[in-house]
């Protein structure tokens, strides 16, 4: 089936449980969608280092199954990232430069560059008529580290790297009355500080990228999880 029609059928039925306020069978249905297993992302959005490797310093990630200690200078995200890429090139005899391998490893750890991307496809696909998505930011989720893998193949270099993000979806009919507003990132902006809004449903989704450093190719993909 098309991949529109099953948008379309995924709406239709996100549209009629939300109006019976049913939210095991909103889950049900996301559950369901196979689709969302693998929705197709874009390239990268964003290839700001600096900002990235803040983020990375401060939160854990495993790294060709070592797990990282966040904030250290030793055992940290970086620091790890940094001597594995100039010992694969290196080691292996390829030429590029370590710097640019880690760079590009390293934004795509951004769980902030992640959600983004990811929200600006779901968005188009995970809506109905009286139902929206939102951008969330889980403390549980922040605790979930990234997963990269570097290896060499075939003398070419590739990277995988897996990043959990939040999502939530909240009912128009809580928007439209007033309390609140979804601003153009994505996040919930509560109008009415008395009644702050609750997230109606909350799930988290994984975003993959599998690059070919050495070629250019890349396959990225986000998938749901409820």
């Amino acid at each position: 089936m098309p991949f529109a029609n099953r948008r379309l059928i995924l709406q239709e039925d996100l549209a009629h449980f939300t109006k019976m306020g049913d939210v095991k069978k909103i889950h049900h249905t996301l559950k369901e969608a196979a689709f969302l297993s693998s929705v197709k992302l874009d390239r990268i959005s964003s290839l700001k280092v600096k900002l990235a490797e803040k983020k990375a310093n401060n939160e854990g990630a495993i790294i060709n199954g070592v797990e990282t200690v966040p904030g250290s200078n030793y055992y940290g995200t970086l620091r790890l990232l940094q001597d594995l890429c100039v010992q694969l090139c290196q080691m292996n005899d390829l030429p590029l430069n370590p710097q640019a391998v880690y760079e590009s490893v390293v934004c795509r750890m951004s769980r902030t560059v992640a959600a983004a991307d990811a929200y600006s496809k779901l968005k188009r696909v995970i809506k109905a008529s009286n139902l929206s998505l939102i951008r969330t930011e889980d403390a549980a989720v922040r605790q979930v580290p990234c997963v990269v893998e570097l290896f060499e193949s075939n003398e070419e270099l590739h990277a995988n790297v897996s990043t959990t993000v939040s999502f939530g979806l909240i009912r128009n009919s809580e928007l439209f009355n007033g309390k609140g507003d979804i601003n153009q990132h994505g996040f919930l902006v509560n109008q009415k500080k008395a009644e702050p809004l609750e997230i109606w449903i909350k799930f988290d989704c994984v975003v993959t990228e599998k690059m070919n450093l050495s070629t250019g190719d890349f396959l990225r993909y986000a998938s749901v999880t409820v």
